[in-house]
């Protein structure tokens, strides 16, 4: 819904804006381990998003030493919504989710990925959940390695909710 050019902003309007919902932009390392590793991660309160709302996440970081292979997760509700795969050197990563509502109990969500291999390693996805967003729900970001000498770094993990009424 368009906001009105005559008239002030009503609730109604407002309630139709993207807004912030989370920032955690501090370094979260992922090193010294081989195993799947939270970076970053996020409680979704149920009834938050509402049967329509939308959720956006950027997230973003590097990758650094040796040239064995990283991997980067996106979850929603326990259900691996964007998945890097195999990175592999030094460089950045980025991932660019929507997640759309289309029930309390329904989600269509739209997943860009890239990383620093090539101008034009961007990659996308889109997947369709059946995740209950009327009870709790964890967001959450983790990295992998293949070496434990290597390290994974998350240094941008936003989120972003749209209600529409």
């Amino acid at each position: 819904m368009p906001f009105a050019n005559t008239n002030s902003l009503t609730a109604t309007d407002m309630n139709n804006v993207l807004r912030g919902l989370y920032r955690d932009n501090t370094n979260h390392a992922v090193t010294g381990t081989a195993s799947e590793t939270d970076m970053a991660s996020l409680t979704i309160t149920g009834g938050t998003i509402g049967a329509t709302g939308a959720l956006h996440v950027v997230a973003a970081g590097t990758i650094t030493t040796a040239t064995d292979t990283k991997r980067i997760r996106v979850y929603f509700g326990g259900t691996a919504i964007g998945d890097t795969t195999a990175v592999t050197g030094t460089g950045d990563w980025f991932f660019d989710v929507w997640i759309f509502n289309t029930a309390a109990n329904a989600q269509r969500c739209l997943v860009q990925w890239g990383n620093h291999n090539a101008a034009t390693n961007i990659n996308h996805d889109y997947i369709t959940a059946a995740i209950d967003t009327s009870s709790n729900a964890i967001l959450k970001l983790t990295g992998t390695l293949a070496n434990a000498a290597d390290t994974i770094t998350q240094t941008v993990f936003d989120v972003f909710i749209t209600q529409i009424t």
